[in-house]
């Protein structure tokens, strides 16, 4: 809390002595700490990190990498990256909310992180804070860009430290301004290189993500921008939270279900079955096509006027390469 001391001119005639009222008045910090966001909306309701282990295991393969345990999405195509799949929606209480049509995206893309390796493709390393979306916003005149923020690497460990620096080209997502709307975004994405490495180097960073009451607010983008450029009314859609994160992510009527319960680390949970990691380096061998590599990185924008700490998060695994 900040304490701002103001003087208050205000003179009382006390026996023709003149004396000064001081008032202290207290402002509470309007920008609250990322740290302080695994206070879930739901703040009643709350499931261990096993349920990630149990219910994405039938989505995808869970693996050891480099001393975590992460999930590799199966049955998804070469050119696949997270937040394609979906669309997004405008909410009152967060701004932009993800709406995902994967039945792993109530999960994937509301807590934790995404990173890409050469060797195992696309992967998630699971989280405690809930978001509407974990993303850094670019754009230009024509174009809306977004990316996943990416897990801390180390050279010996993954860590779903909060990151604000760079971001890889490849993470980002390339949509024409007109089609932020789009119902379907994967059908909108510019996926020509030679266009998309223009846009993104051409692009700025669109704005800050913002904490506000410990809750991520999602409000970088205009919604007076996206209804001109469009020429569409942005409709305010209505959020009814769930304690079962099975029914999250439905979209009925404009209103959207979300499950924003408090996910408790467990040092001792650990996935049914964990893949054998050169089984699944042999499946993103035979991909067709990947990110470019040794692409450049860009700047993003930080949380505003935040120091960022760590998530709390399952004890990692030991490597077992």
């Amino acid at each position: 809390m900040k304490r701002v001391l103001a003087q208050n001119a205000v003179r009382l005639m006390l026996g023709g002595v003149t004396a000064c009222l001081l008032m202290v008045v207290e402002i509470p910090n309007p920008v609250a700490p990322l740290s302080l966001v695994s206070e879930a909306r739901a703040a009643d309701v709350s499931i261990s990190i096993s349920t990630f282990y149990d219910d994405l295991s039938s989505h995808g393969d869970w693996v050891s990498y480099h001393g975590a345990t992460v999930f590799v999405p199966v049955d998804v195509p070469d050119d696949w990256r997270p937040y394609t799949l979906g669309h997004w929606v405008y909410t009152e209480q967060y701004g932009w909310l993800w709406v995902s049509d994967e039945p792993f995206g109530w999960a994937t893309y509301h807590y934790g992180r995404w990173g890409y390796a050469d060797d195992i493709g696309w992967y998630w390393v699971p989280g405690t804070r809930w978001a509407p979306a974990w993303v850094s916003w670019r754009r230009d005149r024509e174009h809306m860009i977004w990316a996943p923020l990416p897990p801390r690497r180390d050279p010996d460990l993954i860590s779903i430290e909060v990151t604000f620096d760079t971001t890889p080209d490849f993470y980002w997502v390339v949509v024409p301004t007109r089609e932020f709307l789009a119902e379907d975004i994967s059908v909108v994405v510019i996926r020509d290189e030679p266009e998309f490495v223009r846009i993104v180097e051409a692009a700025e960073p669109a704005g800050d993500v913002t904490i506000q009451n410990n809750v991520v607010i999602n409000k970088v983008i205009d919604v007076d921008v996206i209804e001109k450029e469009t020429n569409q009314q942005v409709t305010v859609v209505e959020v009814s939270d769930t304690e079962t994160p099975e029914q999250a992510g439905k979209l009925e009527k404009n209103t959207v279900t979300v499950f924003e319960g408090e996910v408790k680390a467990d040092p001792d949970a650990k996935p049914a079955e964990l893949k054998d990691i050169e089984e699944v380096k042999q499946v993103q061998a035979g991909r067709k096509s990947k990110p470019t590599e040794g692409a450049a990185t860009t700047e993003q924008a930080p949380a505003t006027g935040e120091q960022v700490d760590p998530e709390e998060t399952a004890k990692p695994e030991k490597p077992t390469t």
